[in-house]
């Protein structure tokens, strides 16, 4: 069989504030990509629900929520078949380059085809070329940091960072083009920030992608290319058939995506290749794993829920003038951006002293459930909801992220066996599918101005549980995750 794997790192690198010289144009290129992904689908759910006079397609809040939901979860399964693509055909560096070629023609397709027939055709195509990119992105990213292992959840970080920063400009500029001129404008924006994020990569891809993983020997054709492509034709086809039938898809992607994750976390467990060493790290992997599809759902909220008690049911009125209903939204990266290089400095500097794993994710889940009660506590006074409280409850869940998603993507990637390094960031992706899809049936309850209250509180009640299970897999599981060279040392994530 063949499969990818990462050149050896060089012995010594050229490094900036620390970090590896070779990982900033990935950073870079993550700002473009964000800002073209989170801008257009800042929009999105109002693209699908205001009227046809307001630029809109004029269909159902609930049908929208189940869209947006259906669009992000797919995404997020959609790196399962790109990330194999990646190691078996492509490569990460090809898989990242002809990624971000396919989401911007979905872009352009989004911005000039009006109605259903062009939604659905550049949503496709922007799902598996962010897909591509996502995963690509973060085997890029992991290779430059081979050489680095203390510092591989800093550069995370900081990749993090550079797409917090790419998400908040196109948040901010979507929505006032939207609002200000019309929504094909604001998906045009995204369309030109792609292809600008690929122009400016593309003079460093050459040492930049000099450590990410190849693809060795022939790589995979014939008919062991064809069965996956046409296995992915079919459930794309199902998802639209599910759409065209009045049925909520995100039903589909969930448990699609609920197979995938369980076939390949049996398919790991069981191949005789890996050493009880690998096992037993994939198997304190699945604690996070969960917790990152928790967490996906409760994210989620931001860009359906919440956004629609943004437009609906809050008082956006500052100094005079009536904000866009998407702008709080934006408070969500411009918190990763304060956060963010705090955290990174603090990780880098703690070392092996620096709070586990499951301690960081129960903080995370505890500000969730609180920030998720007191919306639902704003949402039952019958009033208007101040527009602060909504932008300290997107903050609080900005924060949460930086805690959560960076720390998964670097234990993702410090986990994988070799050969499985862009198809363990796949499964990563995959757990986000599984909790964004759960979103968009949860969603199906969701009633504004009638069930905001209940609906909210709920969500809190989950985040709660969450952070108390994670104090309990602290104390379950041994200290180290990871002992790198037979002694104590390695990655603390318990």
């Amino acid at each position: 069989m063949t499969v990818s794997s990462p050149p050896t790192a060089p012995p010594t690198q050229r490094t900036f504030f620390g970090l590896p010289r070779t990982m900033y144009p990935v950073a870079g290129f993550a700002a473009f990509d964000a800002l073209a992904f989170y801008g257009m689908q800042t929009i999105l759910v109002y693209y699908v629900y205001f009227a046809v006079s307001e630029g809109g397609l004029a269909l159902s809040t609930d049908v929208a929520i189940a869209i947006v939901s259906t669009y992000s979860a797919a995404t997020f399964l959609a790196t399962i078949f790109m990330g194999w693509l990646a190691d078996n055909v492509l490569g990460a560096g090809r898989g990242l380059r002809w990624g971000a070629v396919l989401a911007l023609a979905g872009y352009l397709v989004l911005a000039a085809v009006p109605g259903e027939v062009g939604l659905a055709t550049g949503l496709i195509a922007i799902a598996f070329g962010a897909a591509s990119m996502w995963v690509s992105e973060g085997a890029v990213l992991g290779g430059t940091l081979n050489a680095h292992e203390s510092k591989r959840e800093s550069g995370f970080t900081v990749y993090y960072l550079g797409s917090a920063g790419g998400a908040l400009v196109g948040i901010t500029l979507t929505g006032v083009l939207q609002s200000e001129v019309g929504f094909r404008l604001g998906f045009l924006a995204s369309a030109v920030a792609i292809l600008i994020g690929l122009l400016v990569y593309l003079p460093f891809r050459r040492s930049t992608e000099a450590t990410a993983p190849v693809v060795h020997g022939h790589g995979v054709k014939g008919w062991a290319l064809a069965w996956p492509i046409l296995a992915v034709a079919l459930g794309v086809a199902a998802i639209i058939g599910t759409v065209a039938a009045g049925s909520n898809p995100s039903t589909i992607v969930g448990l699609g995506a609920l197979v995938l994750a369980a076939a390949m976390f049996v398919k790991l467990f069981t191949r005789r290749d890996l050493d009880r060493e690998h096992k037993r790290r994939v198997l304190h992997y699945l604690p996070f794993f969960g917790a990152t599809a928790v967490f996906a759902m409760l994210y989620q909220q931001l860009y359906t829920t919440v956004a629609i008690h943004s437009e609906a049911s809050t008082d956006r009125v500052v100094f005079g003038v009536e904000l866009p209903p998407s702008t709080v939204l934006g408070i969500a990266p411009l918190c990763t951006i304060i956060v963010a290089p705090i955290l990174a400095t603090l990780w880098g500097a703690l070392g092996d002293r620096q709070p586990s794993l499951a301690v960081k994710f129960a903080v995370a889940f505890g500000g969730c459930a609180i920030a998720m009660g007191w919306l639902a506590a704003a949402s039952g006074t019958g009033e208007l909801t101040p527009i602060i409280v909504l932008v300290v409850i997107v903050f609080v869940f900005g924060a949460s992220d930086v805690v959560v998603s960076p720390s998964g993507l670097s234990l993702a990637s410090a986990v994988a066996p070799a050969g499985f390094e862009t198809r363990m960031l796949s499964l990563h992706y995959l757990g986000a599918a599984i909790g964004i899809a759960a979103a968009g049936v949860a969603g199906e309850g969701f009633s504004p101005g009638e069930n905001e209250t209940a609906y909210f509180a709920a969500f809190a009640v989950v985040g709660a549980v969450v952070a108390v299970a994670m104090i309990f897999v602290r104390f379950a599981f041994g200290k180290r995750l990871i002992a790198t060279d037979g002694t104590n040392d390695g990655v603390e994530v318990l």
